[in-house]
């Protein structure tokens, strides 16, 4: 049974170098998979904010502050 706390999980298999791995198993202690999500996590989250960031140096007309701050000048 998943709820909002507990979503779906599934098994996968990843291959690391040996040194990655043990330092990870002993940075995560008995949840190695807990400290893998949370690291997937945040990865995926700095990814999304940096592509963000570069759309945003591309188009900087986009912030609307700036546009709502033109428009009062």
């Amino acid at each position: 049974m998943t709820t909002p706390r507990m979503p779906a999980r599934k098994k996968v298999s990843i291959t690391l170098p040996f040194d990655l791995e043990a330092r990870g198993q002993n940075a995560a202690g008995n949840n190695f998979s807990a400290y893998m999500e949370q690291a997937l996590e945040e990865k995926l989250l700095n990814d999304a904010m940096r592509e963000y960031a570069r759309l945003r140096a591309e188009h900087p007309a986009d912030d609307f502050i700036e546009a709502a701050e033109a428009d009062a000048a």
